[in-house]
């Protein structure tokens, strides 16, 4: 999967390009009709107190879009999720825009954890099928807390890293529907026979720890982004591994995902 930098980050309709919003009109049209699902994804990293990404920016993300379940399993393990419908003030605005940087132009890295304070990519996801974004660079030692149904489990996973499994499909209305799971890759590489769709083939990768139990859902229109981060003091918990910095001291990061144009669904387009 490739990643595409670009300098601009496009956070509200306002700042739609006119290419965009002419391939979004004409979306119906089977020419024009991506085969791929396209997103805009923001990587931001701030410091633990900043006041205007850890307090006011939630202040305009609705976290009601979560069933109460899942909110909860979320916030018991230290993780926050929310959709931001409406165009947020210039100041925070401007906190999603990353640095030129000639050199971050074309890249083919799949890590997320970048230098710059902001960093935007563009991803093609292929409608149901399995997408990795690495939220955190590799640990030598990870201590992991996990809370479910009420118990606290403990584990430490060695050589480990945090990564994101994403899952999109269209839907009739325009929107995309994203499916989101969080993944503790650990140990060393090894090599596996995986079968898929009548086949077996020869795939080499860590083992992993699947959190099912944290996967969540949302509905998405190029009009709105999904910030996912972490909440509550720093302690052992899957938002932590997820979402604090362990390399450059006492920093927080925040992902932000954001379809980049309607994509009807193939079953309600005219030729069908």
């Amino acid at each position: 999967m490739l990643f595409a930098g670009c300098r601009t980050a496009i956070l509200s309709h306002d700042l739609f390009s006119e290419t965009e919003l002419n391939h979004s009109k004409n979306s119906s049209d089977s020419k024009l009709e991506p085969r791929t699902i396209p997103f805009e994804l923001i990587f931001v990293r701030f410091g633990e107190h900043d006041s205007l990404m850890t307090s006011t920016l939630w202040d305009f993300t609705d976290e009601q879009m979560l069933h109460n379940d899942v909110r909860q399993r979320l916030q018991a393990n230290g993780v926050r999720a929310g959709v931001v419908s409406s165009v947020l003030p210039p100041e925070l605005m401007q906190r999603f825009v990353p640095p030129f940087d000639p050199a971050l132009e074309i890249v083919t890295t799949q890590s997320l954890v970048e230098v710059p304070p902001v960093v935007r990519r563009t991803l093609r996801l292929l409608p149901g099928r399995e997408n990795e974004v690495v939220s955190s660079s590799s640990n030598e030692e990870l201590i992991l807390l996990e809370k479910i149904d009420g118990t606290v489990k403990g584990a430490t996973y060695f050589d480990a890293s945090a990564t994101f499994v994403l899952r999109a499909w269209p839907a009739a209305n325009g929107k995309v529907r994203i499916q989101i799971c969080p993944v503790i890759k650990h140990g060393p590489t090894e090599r596996k026979w995986v079968g898929d769709e009548g086949v077996f083939r020869l795939e080499a990768g860590q083992k992993q720890h699947d959190l099912e139990h944290l996967l969540f859902e949302a509905t998405l229109s190029p009009e709105s982004i999904l910030l996912i981060s972490c909440s509550g003091d720093e302690s052992s918990t899957v938002g932590d591994a997820f979402f604090r910095d362990n390399v450059s001291g006492a920093g927080v990061r925040l992902i932000a995902l954001r379809p980049l144009h309607h994509v009807p669904d193939p079953i309600f387009t005219e030729n069908q």
